[in-house]
This record gives structure tokens, C-alpha cells and sequence, in this order.
């Protein structure tokens, strides 16, 4: 390399025209003041196959090369630390500390180092690697994908250990893990059989393969073999390791140990009162006689069906076992300890009211306890409200839920201490709201013993995958917002979010579609004379994820920013509108009119982690407008306020089977027979 070479390329993948001004690129250029001469930057604004890789490579740009992806996020020291380090050595690769979310403060060991490899993302960015050498190795394993070029990488030249510099890269988003990765028809292997010893290495080797078989649930088809997913699970011994993923992919922690042991197609998923649920794999062609089929996947010329089936008690491998504890043995009695919570801090949502109507009808219960953050706002409210308040996620919390017979929660999270975890021990799901888009796969990686849906669509779509757990009860919400129904005469307009746009920088933001629709609306002539004129405001419900965005839009006297919980929001409105939020459905279901402004139609569920399963032109229960002007047209004239007998056709349908003076007593009659 001659002395005009730099050290460093850094090669920005950037889909959309760079953004100079985003804090990543600026973070990057501020290490032009001490090494102006030994990075230089470029653009590669196709996203970075193999081949690519392979061919930047083999033109040699520099001795080492790093790949960041433009909505990625960097500390601000990354590129000086790596070349501090590169500068003074010759290595085969370098890394920073590499997070899915947010960068901490301060940077450095974490306090678990296993669970931090596993979560790790395997990705080709934000690492450094020496380019020659990275050539070398993708002319020898030039077949396989670009998610797994780094592992490859690692197994090819034997490097066992790592020590990240103390610099962050945050890959700035969890959606990978919420629905894995996909790497198209072509690579007919994952990784190269290189066999390692390092807990690290298979620890990453164990991700990837996760991640690949929740993508699988979604494309269903792979040019991979089954055998070489068998080879993987052997080679790297990843059923040691499966406590890591299970918590969070216990479908595919089933799926390797099929892959491990092919005799034993049925695996136990989770323990019910009646029979137990498993998920069982088998030739398509000679298939189980199961109550489900879920999948059908091609492995080339192969194709497996995955099914579930509810087997009896007697076929649980360790029923026997003195040293599993049958959590159900217990049966819920008045003496029973009992958990409900919504999220951690905050309150005011199913668990709240299910709990407070729960409470008041059963006072022989009285082991029952409402976990809560302190330091919340709900916290003193539900503490002069009587509640029995727990700190969640605390020591005293663990050992409560480890002697509890019931958690009822509007949200599942991963409740685990000293063998006790969801999928061994009962559980209520609420749900947050109604489902609309298509989400069976996520709920068959869930473990419930009830889930309550809210009329007979949403309960027959969610009976196709768990008949025995769904109950058409409705929300417990629901019972309460009927009762309160207070209307104002105002609008409630409710956005949803959208994941393209977590870490996009203001400018990005304020240039989005998204915001440019919500703009025009909010400061509308027309909108605005018809509040002032029938003394009417237009509250504005922001989604959590737009909170910290709030000052982007301009708000007014007729114009507000509400801070009202939704329950509040809701029975205040008038008419109350959105673009796909689910929230409405509350709205809808005590009489108050609906609509859909969805002006990104086309365009919106490419950038989402799922699809409707719904057409709200069709099926939906206000009238969806795509337009601007006919979304204003709509609230002004008051149209909204006629009653419209299809809409009220549908709202009938949607919400059948609901015996709305009985929805917290359904769930409590069910909850107690488990």
C-alpha cells in the first residue's frame, strides 16, 4: 500500500440519497481533524450482496474496510477509537460494541457477556475488516449470504475471541428478531462446517440459524437443505445453548431440537390445564395427524409440514421427574396469589380494569396484586384507588410470581426465576388492542393459556392457530368505556407510527410523508374556520414512538396536543379518526363513528414487520379516504355524524359474541377454571 492509500474505507449503504446532515454521517466526518488521510468515505447506494462485498474486496480500497449502514447509529467516538487501533496494529478484524437499540452512556464490558454475544446482531456492519483478508475468505465461501459473511468470516480464519473496543454501533432497530431474516433462493448453505469451540462462535452460529427459521415462517420456501440445518445444529452442538433464544423464539428452539433429533417429531411448546401444546415436524408426504397444520416449507427438493396438536398430560417427557415442579398441580383457590400489570409504567389499560372489577366482585381473594414501576404516574393514583401495588421486575416481584397461581397481563414479557416461566405456568393474555393485521405467527411464538379477542373476526382468526386458549369475551376496557361514555363534541385524530422512520433525523423527518400528511391536516384553513365557527377543537393522540417528535408540529388554540390516556381521549370525542391504528375499535364499539385517512395506502405495509388481513374499503367500520381533501370534506360537512346502515352492519358483525354488560366476569368465569 503506498503512502497516498488511506488505512480505511467506509463504505456507507444508503438506499435513499445520503443524508449529510443525519448525526451518523456528521459523526463520521468530525475524524477528518486528526485523520484526514486515512479514511475515506463512499457510497454504495445498492444494498450490499455478497458479490458486492466480494467485488469492493478484491479492488483492495484500502487495507481495511467497514460497512455502516446510513439508519444505523454510531457512537461518536467509533471511527477515532477504530483507527486509533488499526493504525497501531496489524489484525484481522476489529469491532466496536454492537447494540439493536439505543447506545448507552457509557460503553463497555456488559454485565452478562453470553446473553450480549447471543443478542449481538451478525451482520457485516460496523465491524472492521481487513479487506485482503476478507477477499480471501468470500473466494472460498462465495455461496453464501450477506447476513453471514461475518460469522464466515470468524469460522474461516479461526477467531474464537473478540474484544470490542470500547465504541458503540447500534443497528437502531429489533425488528430482525421480531420476524428473522430472509436470504432468498440461491444460497444453498448458511455457514461453511467449520468446526469451533469457542461458546461465542456458536453462540452467533445459534442466532443466525434462529433468525433464518423465523424468516422461513414467512417465505415458507429456502434453497437450503434440511441436511445442512441438521449439520449446523451437530457440527456447533446448539442445543447446549438453547436457554438464550428460547425466551423470546421458543417456536424455533422446538425446530432445532427436531433438527437435533429427527425421532422425536413432537415437542412440548407449553403446559395447559387440559392437555398440553406441542409443535410437531414431519415430512410433508407423511404427515402427523395433527389438530393444526401451521407451515408448509420447502428445503429444495423437501418439504416439511409443522403442525400443533394437544396432547395429553401423560405424554410430557418429565411428568415423572421429581425435579420439575407441575406449577399446575395448585389448583386457584380463594387462597391463591394472583398478578395482574399492564406495562411497566403505565397503567390504565385491561389489566387496570380487570383488576379493579375483580377486586370488587371477589373480595375473598385477598392475594391479589397489581404490579406497577414506582416511579410511575399511575403508581400514587392506583395507591389512593386501593390497589394492592407490587414494584415490577424486582426481587419481591420474582418471588411472588414463583408462588402465584395466575399472571393476567395486557402484555407478555419474558417471566422467568428458579424454573418457573410462562410456558410452564398460567397465563391471561388481554391483548393491548384488536388485531387487524396478520400476526399468527407472532402469537404461535407466545405462550397463554387464554387469549381474549374481541368479536367473532378477530376470534376466528385467531382460533386457526390456538382453538382451545381464544375466548370472545371482548376487552375489559371495553365494559368500562361504555359505562364513561362522555362526549364533548370534539375530534380525536389517532396516527399510528411507522418503523421506517425510529432513527430517521429531523430533517428526514420533517421531509417523511408521514409528517407532511399529519402537517397539512393539523394546520388546514378550512379544518381550522370549521373549529372556530362550531367552537370545536381537534385533539391529537400522538403514538409513544412520535413523542419526542411533538415539537415538529405546529399546535393551536383549536388544535391540541392530547395527553389524555386513551380511554379518556376516547370517550370525550365525537367522531375519532386514524390512519390504520386499532384504537378506534374502542371508539366504534360505544357508538362513536370511525374513519381511516390512510393517505401512504399503497405504500404502507412495505416498510411494516406485517400485513392486514383486513380491507378496511370492505370490511372496515368508518370510511377510509386517501385524500386530503376528502378527510377534511368529511369532518367539516359532519357527515360523520348520519347514521350509515352498512357501517353498522359491519360493526355488528365485527363485534358479534360479545356480551358487552359481561366482558370482565366472561374473563374472570374462564381465568378461575384453569
Amino acid at each position: 500500500m503506498s503512502e497516498q492509500e488511506p488505512l480505511l474505507t467506509v463504505v456507507i449503504e444508503a438506499a435513499e440519497p445520503l443524508d449529510k446532515e443525519s448525526t451518523t454521517y456528521r459523526r463520521l466526518m468530525s475524524a477528518r481533524l486528526q485523520w484526514e488521510t486515512s479514511f475515506v468515505i463512499t457510497v454504495d447506494k445498492s444494498p450490499l450482496t455478497t458479490p458486492r462485498i466480494a467485488e469492493i474486496c478484491a479492488a483492495r480500497p484500502s487495507k481495511y474496510i467497514v460497512f455502516v449502514k446510513q439508519s444505523h447509529q454510531i457512537s461518536a467516538n467509533f471511527l477515532s477509537t477504530i483507527l486509533k487501533h488499526i493504525n497501531s496494529r496489524t489484525v484481522y478484524m476489529a469491532e466496536p460494541f454492537i447494540y439493536s437499540g439505543s447506545i448507552p452512556k457509557k460503553v463497555g464490558k456488559p454485565r452478562n457477556e453470553l446473553t450480549y454475544v447471543y443478542d449481538r446482531d451478525t451482520d457485516i456492519h460496523g465491524v472492521v475488516f481487513n479487506a485482503g483478508r476478507l477477499a480471501d475468505a468470500l473466494d472460498a465461501v462465495s455461496d453464501i449470504d450477506r447476513t453471514a459473511i461475518y460469522l464466515a468470516y470468524r469460522l474461516y480464519w479461526s477467531i474464537n475471541d473478540i474484544n470490542p473496543l470500547e465504541t458503540g454501533y447500534s443497528v437502531a432497530s429489533v425488528t430482525k428478531s421480531a420476524i428473522g431474516l430472509t436470504t432468498g433462493q440461491g444460497p444453498r448453505r448458511l455457514l461453511p462446517l467449520i468446526p469451533s469451540s469457542s461458546s461465542k462462535v456458536r453462540l452467533h452460529v445459534l442466532r443466525l440459524l434462529i433468525l433464518f427459521l423465523r424468516g422461513l415462517r414467512e417465505s415458507e420456501s429456502t434453497d437450503v437443505p434440511l441436511d445442512h440445518l441438521r449439520d449446523i445444529v451437530e457440527t456447533y452442538q446448539l442445543t447446549n445453548y438453547l436457554n438464550y433464544p428460547e425466551p423470546m423464539h421458543p417456536f424455533e428452539c422446538a425446530w432445532i431440537k427436531w433438527l437435533d433429533d429427527p425421532h422425536a417429531p413432537q415437542q412440548l411448546f407449553k403446559r395447559l390445564s387440559d392437555k398440553d401444546a406441542y409443535f410437531e415436524f414431519s415430512d410433508a408426504d407423511n404427515s402427523l395427524d395433527s389438530d393444526i397444520e401451521l407451515h408448509r416449507i420447502s428445503f429444495g427438493n423437501e418439504t416439511v409440514a409443522v403442525s400443533k396438536s394437544y396432547l395429553p398430560h401423560e405424554r410430557r417427557p418429565e411428568l415423572d421427574s421429581p425435579e420439575v415442579y407441575d406449577f399446575y398441580s395448585r389448583p386457584i383457590t380463594t387462597n391463591s396469589t394472583i398478578i395482574f400489570f399492564d406495562r411497566p409504567m403505565q397503567a390504565d389499560d385491561n389489566a387496570e380494569y380487570l383488576y379493579a372489577h375483580f377486586t370488587q366482585q371477589h373480595p375473598e381473594f385477598d392475594k391479589v396484586y397489581f404490579a406497577l414501576n414506582p416511579k410511575s404516574p399511575d403508581w400514587e393514583r392506583l395507591s389512593q384507588c386501593g390497589f394492592k401495588l407490587i414494584p415490577i421486575f424486582t426481587p419481591e416481584f420474582n418471588e411472588l410470581f414463583l408462588r402465584s397461581d395466575l399472571v393476567v397481563s395486557s402484555q407478555i414479557y419474558n417471566l422467568r426465576h428458579k424454573g418457573k416461566t410462562l410456558a410452564n405456568s398460567r397465563f391471561v393474555y388481554l391483548q393491548h388492542g384488536v388485531q387487524l393485521n396478520d400476526m399468527t405467527n407472532w402469537v404461535n411464538s407466545k405462550y397463554f393459556d387464554i387469549f381474549v379477542a374481541t368479536g367473532v373476526v378477530e376470534a376466528d382468526y385467531l382460533r386457526e392457530v390456538a382453538p382451545v386458549e381464544v375466548i370472545n369475551s371482548g376487552l375489559p376496557r371495553l365494559e368500562t368505556l361504555r359505562s364513561n361514555a362522555d362526549r364533548s363534541g370534539n375530534l380525536l385524530f389517532m396516527p399510528t407510527w411507522r418503523f421506517n422512520l425510529h432513527h430517521a433525523s429531523p430533517d428526514q423527518f420533517r421531509d417523511s410523508q408521514y409528517y407532511r400528511a399529519i402537517s397539512d391536516l393539523l394546520t388546514d384553513k378550512t379544518l381550522l374556520e370549521f373549529l372556530e365557527r362550531t367552537d370545536r377543537e381537534l385533539h391529537v393522540k400522538l403514538h409513544p414512538n412520535v413523542e419526542t417528535r411533538a415539537g415538529a408540529f405546529r399546535f393551536s388554540d383549536r388544535v391540541i396536543k392530547s395527553d389524555l390516556s386513551y380511554r379518556e381521549a376516547i370517550s370525550d370525542a365525537e367522531v375519532v379518526f386514524t390512519d390504520y391504528s386499532s384504537a378506534v375499535l374502542d371508539a366504534s364499539f360505544v357508538g362513536t363513528p370511525i374513519a381511516y385517512y390512510q393517505w401512504d395506502t399503497e405504500d404502507f405495509y412495505l416498510e411494516q414487520p406485517y400485513q392486514s388481513r383486513l380491507d378496511y374499503r370492505q370490511d372496515g367500520l368508518g370510511p377510509v379516504f386517501t385524500e386530503h381533501n376528502d378527510v377534511v370534506a368529511h369532518l367539516v360537512s359532519e357527515r360523520y355524524s348520519t347514521p350509515d346502515p352498512e357501517l353498522e352492519a359491519r360493526r355488528d358483525t365485527f363485534f358479534a359474541g360479545v356480551d358487552v354488560d359481561r366482558i370482565n366476569d366472561t374473563i374472570i368465569d374462564r381465568m378461575l377454571s384453569l
